[in-house]
Parts: C-alpha cells; sequence; structure tokens
C-alpha cells in the first residue's frame, strides 16, 4: 500500500507480522538508507532533509519499544530485506530518539557490520535508570506505564531489575571495536532521560576511547522537541563520517 509521508511517497508492507515501511526520496535515490526504528513522525526535520538528498528511509512497528532480544534480531533482518529490496547498502544511518535510542543503540552494538553510523536524541541507554532505579521523578502513571512495558519486554520484577547488565550502556566496546561514528543530542533540562544517566555514560566512553563522537547540548530544552530547528550539524557530522 502506499501513501504519503511528509509529501514523500511511502510504502508499507508487512513483514513478520509487522507493519514495515519505506521512504522513497524526491530526487535520484542514492543507494543509501537512513532507519529510524520508533517515532516515525515524531520531530524529522533531519530525515526530510536526508531524503532530499536522495536517502532512503524506513522504519519497522515494534511489538515493545524497550527492545528485548527478539525486536532486534526482527530489524536485523528488516535491514537486509530492505537493502536487497532497494538495491541499497546494507550499512545504514540509525536515527534514535528516546526509546528508539535504546533500540538504535541496541541494533548497533548487536549488528555493528550494519551501521554506518548512529544519530541519538535524548536517547534512552539505561533501563534501570527509567525503571526508578536513578534521580529521575516520574509521576504514578508514567512510571507505572514504563514498568508494565519493562516486565513485558524482560519479565523483570523487583529482585530481578537490580542485576540486570544489558542496557547499551553494559555493551559500549563493540561500537569502539567497530569506529561507529555517534551524533549525540540531548536537552541539559531532560527530566524524563536523564543524560547523567544514559547519554553521558556513551559521552564519556567514547571520550576516554578514542571514539568519533559529536555531542550537541540543548540549553534549557527538555526531553521534547527532538531535534534542531536547523538540523545541518546534524546532516554535515552524518555525511561527513558515515562509513559505508
Amino acid at each position: 500500500m502506499e501513501e504519503l509521508w511528509n509529501d514523500f511517497r511511502m510504502e508499507t508492507f508487512d513483514f513478520e507480522d509487522r507493519e514495515g515501511r519505506i521512504i522513497y526520496p524526491d530526487v535520484e535515490p542514492i543507494g543509501k538508507i537512513i532507519f529510524k526504528p520508533e517515532y516515525l513522525y515524531a520531530f524529522p526535520k533531519f530525515e526530510i532533509e536526508m531524503l532530499k538528498r536522495g536517502y532512503y528511509l524506513c522504519n519497522i512497528s515494534h511489538y515493545n519499544r524497550w527492545a528485548p532480544d527478539y525486536e532486534i534480531e526482527i530489524m536485523e533482518k528488516f535491514v537486509k530485506h530492505v537493502a536487497n529490496k532497494l538495491g541499497a547498502s546494507q550499512k545504514c544511518i540509525l536515527v534514535g530518539m528516546s526509546c528508539g535510542g535504546l533500540q538504535a543503540a541496541k541494533f548497533a552494538e548487536r549488528y555493528p557490520e550494519l551501521v554506518a553510523s548512529v544519530y541519538l536524541d535524548a536517547p534512552v541507554l539505561n533501563l534501570l535508570s527509567m525503571a526508578g532505579l536513578g534521580d529521575a521523578e516520574y509521576d504514578q502513571a508514567t512510571r507505572l506505564e514504563f514498568w508494565r512495558e519493562m516486565v513485558s519486554a524482560y519479565g523483570f520484577s523487583k529482585s530481578t531489575i537490580v542485576n540486570f547488565r544489558e542496557s547499551p550502556i553494559d555493551n559500549m566496546q563493540p561500537l569502539i571495536d567497530n569506529d561507529i561514528p555517534i551524533i549525540m543530542l540531548y536537552g541539559n533540562c531532560d527530566s524524563v532521560v536523564l543524560y547523567e544517566e544514559n547519554g553521558k555514560v556513551l559521552e564519556k566512553f567514547y571520550k576516554d576511547n578514542g571514539g568519533t563522537m559529536k555531542v550537541i547540548e540543548r540549553s534549557m530544552g527538555k526531553h521534547h522537541p527532538h531535534s534542531l530547528d536547523n538540523p545541518q550539524k546534524i546532516v554535515d557530522f552524518i555525511e561527513k563520517y558515515s562509513k559505508f
């Protein structure tokens, strides 16, 4: 089925009992893919700019946004399927916002051979932080929503989550070993995904290990909005450092 996504042609199709989507550029394609695994419609200024430059954009629906292993495995199959369908590079540019950052980071750590670069935006990288074991102060409804979704994804109990060590911040070495470039944005007033407990850990790891990373702080920025009013800095980094 075809429809429009921000005035670009979008094809939707069934894939592994999920809905896959490919958005096509309105210029000659250049054989490269942007993969935004979550929140396709949210803050798409960067993706729109890349479509104008000939990149494809793809997305797949998830049963659970907290990136259990079965979702990451589906993502790997999906990227290969899309690349084969389009005759494009299997290496993709990942876009991960919030929980999409959790999905993107886990995918990059598990399948670095399929990743050209990563754009993270206020990313969830530490499930213990999001479960309320850090300094974030959520209202009761939000805390319960997060907890129920994590239990569904991982089978957590209060006794087992404290021993959980499978968040992206627990497995960052493959990112360095495979020299994956990352640009990361965050709001310094984000009270939902605390930077000190999530993105800051990745920033320090890259700095300590000589990784290729650019970090942009949104002054007085909260969790939303993501992206930048002018995404040119993101575009420039991605086009300069992506490794196809």
